[in-house]
């Protein structure tokens, strides 16, 4: 029988904890000072009769926000085409909303160009708006790390 040099790897489930951090912290700091007033986790019915979970929802309910804490490409370097079809799907659930204002607040600066360059060609709805919330620093290098290593406890295991 011949020995087999087995390499396990444990994975440790993602920290998710400083994506919800930034969403906060865009809920509870950007947004305020951007729009002139309070914002708070909402659901809301849509128009279609059915009910969505919103992330940021201004008190007077006219202002309607999808947060984004991703990226616009893959740890590898390639398009983030499943990040993109996220915020689709945002879209829709947003152009579903009855709100003045629809917007996605996006906390990475890559993300927020390929957005802008999805809207110029003509690929989202003309009333959603994107807007860039810059993170505070430290709050931005936690999310990195975080995300560093959730992008490790996915890849495929090398071989030696």
């Amino acid at each position: 029988m011949r020995n087999h040099n087995i390499k396990i790897r444990v994975n440790y489930l993602a920290d998710t904890r400083i994506q919800l951090e930034a969403e906060d912290w865009v809920r509870r700091e950007w947004l305020p000072e951007q729009y002139g007033q309070k914002f708070r986790r909402e659901r809301l019915r849509l128009t279609s009769g059915g009910v969505f979970d919103f992330d940021a929802v201004s008190l007077d309910d006219s202002i309607v926000v999808s947060i984004s804490t991703s990226g616009a490409s893959t740890s590898s370097g390639k398009g983030g085409v499943g990040k993109l079809m996220k915020l689709r799907a945002d879209m829709l659930f947003l152009n579903l909303a009855e709100a003045k204002k629809r917007i996605i607040a996006l906390t990475e600066h890559d993300m927020y160009e390929l957005c802008q360059k999805e809207k110029r060609a003509g690929r989202v709805p003309l009333n959603i708006d994107f807007v860039y919330a810059e993170l505070p620093a430290n709050l931005a290098t936690r999310l990195k790390e975080a995300r560093k290593i959730a992008s490790s406890e996915v890849s495929p295991a090398r071989k030696e």
